[in-house]
């Protein structure tokens, strides 16, 4: 036996060489450009055939294929069966870090079979190749617009005045030009910063700041109105913004958008979405605190329909009351849901994040800490930003309703606080206390920490401590309120992030991600200085970092990827009730972590439900369906009952349970005691 399974490995042996030897180019120590990663994918593609497709669902407008790669075992399959994990990374086109963690993925999922048995993987690489371009082209410019031309200053001419690199040293910076009535001034503990004057403090500005360039167009402004056009990563429709600058007409007016949403609705097998970007969800669940259009716990009825519902209108009522009410008029059989009820109150979307969904979020950013902290990835670091609006993790979570999580990477190293005086109380630590450990820190200290917080000056110690002894705040409430805050400046009027930026700068990169202002005779503002910040300094590590930061994050996506819901038949009875007779009951269990569907999901109703499906000869149904849709939410490790009167003649029945994301599962009963 041994030695008929030879060549049987070595055949194994064999084709997996084979179908890793595209990978095995693509090396983790530089960059890639848009070409390169289409060029990969296409390899990639090319010599695992058996195992992925190459999906091309958009063209960019500047003439670029936006490319997904399945993997998976359905590879060829037209309508897939098992649950996929949809996979979008550099949407905005200004993270490089996030193309290459999402080849990285691709790699990793490639070398491990067992992590793609049982479920798919869609892989986008790059969703705004347009705007990519520029970190790799001359002079680099950070700008997140694709190549549609637009007319940003709303004159007669699209894309006119763009930047200028007048020091010829290949990257766009700063002019600052000295003006009596500028804004600006050199913090006087660093002059390569610059600070906003504040007049308060007796304080003048000295430079006006414009970007690097000519007023091409002659309008009094610089590079207002320049090639690139929108941000595809905010053209998504939750929050969507009309009339930004970068956001787009419309949300989905971009192909590369378009061709996002389209893909995603063409295939309800997709159980999850994870956003390769600026913002991390793992780290730092989303946040809430966004105003809405309604606060749904304070609904006020308008007149017309309070009429028709005969309530008082000039009362306030929580959705729970509302949905009281409207399902006690509701013809019997109608399923009414929350989301129905706002649309038809006009109460607008929901904004935050609901509270059992931010459970699972709270307790995975614990378990990522550790897995961090075990990479030795754990060490302080800027806060990443809010997810912006219009982007496609929010839209992910709110409109789909999929567990919806986001991934950076890479933020700037902290600078150590110049105040050693001051509790260095972050907002996770902060959430951790109690309020009676908070309250023992004393008010010298709570003083300190509110100051260093960017809490308003009147916002004093003893003002904190009264409201936590009477129970109108806790930590929990003080740390939400911290992560809304801006950050604070420091004594010099720093600004944190280029305060971090300079010190990475000149600790890491021999002083590259700064360059130092130099006179320039500028042929309308006369004598200005240019210089400041590299672009992507502040986002981009460099390429020997890399290896290691992806290594020690991006295996973190096979952990959620465990997590998704996985409905099952448990437990099934029949019991004779004579005469051909049988109550059936059938037990649905979802054994994994997540939730079926997402507390957002369940609300606004837009993902397919899973149905059970009797099978058997001649069955009659007395009570309940042949095919029973489960409306119901089942948590991770919960199960629902579900059960039936049949008639049957039959000896057996087979119980389908489907769902294109929740997998299938199958069970035949057999039915007893009949005579």
């Amino acid at each position: 036996m041994k030695q008929n399974k030879i060549p049987e490995i070595l055949s194994l042996l064999l084709f997996t060489a084979m179908s890793l030897a595209g990978q095995a180019d693509f090396a983790f120590d530089r960059y890639h450009s848009p070409a390169e990663l289409s060029q990969a994918l296409k390899s990639i593609a090319r010599d695992n055939a058996k195992s992925t497709d190459l999906i091309e669902i958009a063209a960019t407008p500047g003439g670029k294929p936006l490319f997904i790669l399945y993997i998976g075992p359905e590879a060829g399959n037209k309508t897939k069966r098992l649950p996929a994990i949809l996979v979008t990374a550099n949407l905005e086109g200004t993270m490089p870090l996030a193309s290459e963690a999402a080849m990285f993925l691709i790699k990793s999922i490639l070398e491990k079979p067992a992590c793609r048995q049982d479920k798919g993987w869609f892989i986008l690489p790059l969703g705004n190749p347009d705007a990519a371009e520029n970190f790799f082209a001359k002079p680099v410019l950070l700008d997140s617009g694709n190549r549609r031309p637009g007319n940003d200053d709303m004159d007669d001419r699209m894309d006119e005045d763009g930047a200028d690199d007048l020091d010829g040293n290949g990257i766009i910076t700063v002019m600052r030009v000295k003006d009596p009535a500028g804004e600006w001034l050199p913090l006087e503990s660093e002059p390569r910063l610059m600070k906003k004057a504040d007049p308060a403090k007796g304080e003048k500005g000295i430079y006006r700041l414009y970007p690097e360039g000519l007023d091409n167009d002659g309008d009094g402004q610089y590079n207002e109105d320049g090639p690139g056009g929108v941000n595809v990563g905010i053209n998504f429709p939750h929050l969507f913004r009309f009339f930004s600058k970068k956001g787009g007409k419309w949300a989905g007016s971009e192909s590369e958008s378009l061709g996002l949403i389209r893909f995603v609705f063409r295939h309800p097998e997709i159980a999850m979405a994870v956003t390769f970007g600026e913002n991390n969800f793992c780290l730092v669940p989303p946040r809430g605190g966004r105003k809405g259009e309604a606060d749904f716990t304070k609904i006020k009825i308008p007149k017309q329909i309070g009429a028709f519902l005969n309530v008082d209108t000039d009362k306030t009522y929580t959705m729970e009351e509302v949905m009281e009410i409207a399902r006690n008029l509701a013809p019997a059989g109608f399923e009414l849901s929350e989301s129905m009820v706002a649309s038809f109150l006009g109460l607008g979307a929901v904004v935050n994040p609901l509270p059992e969904d931010l459970n699972y979020y709270k307790e995975l950013a614990e378990k990522y800490k550790e897995f961090l902290k075990k990479n030795k990835l754990d060490g302080a670091r800027l806060e990443t930003p809010d997810a912006k609006d219009g982007s496609f993790e929010l839209w992910s979570y709110y409109h789909l309703g999929l567990p919806a999580f986001s991934m950076d990477f890479w933020t700037l190293p902290e600078v150590k606080k110049e105040d050693k005086t001051a509790p260095q109380i972050t907002p996770e630590q902060l959430e951790s206390m109690g309020n009676e450990e908070f309250i023992a820190l004393g008010e010298e200290k709570i003083n300190g920490f509110l100051k260093s917080s960017g809490a308003p000056e009147d916002f004093k110690a003893a003002m904190v401590i009264n409201a936590l002894k009477g129970g109108m705040m806790t930590t929990k409430k003080m740390a939400e309120m911290m992560r809304q805050m801006p950050k604070p400046k420091d004594s010099a009027g720093a600004d944190e992030t280029e305060k971090a930026l300079l010190a990475f700068s000149d600790k890491e990169l021999g002083g590259r991600g700064f360059i130092p202002w130099k006179t320039y005779r500028h042929p309308a503002l006369g004598d200005v200085e240019i210089g400041g910040f590299v672009p992507y300094t502040a986002n981009t590590p460099p390429a020997a970092m890399m290896q290691n930061l992806l290594q020690g994050q991006v295996p973190w996506v096979f952990t959620l990827a465990e997590k998704l819901p996985r409905l099952r038949i448990g437990k099934s009875t029949s019991e004779p009730l004579g005469n051909g007779v049988f109550r059936l009951k059938v037990w649905v269990e979802n054994s994994s972590y997540l939730p079926f569907p997402t507390a957002m999901g369940s609300r606004n109703n837009r993902m397919a439900p899973a149905v059970i499906t009797l099978q058997g000869e001649d069955v009659i149904l007395i009570e309940g369906l042949k095919r029973t849709a489960i409306k119901e939410t089942i948590g991770g490790g919960q199960a629902k009952l579900f059960s039936w009167i049949i008639r049957s003649q039959g000896q057996k029945l087979t119980i389908d349970l489907a769902h294109p994301s929740g997998w299938n599962d199958s069970q035949v009963m057999q039915l007893g005691g009949m005579k």
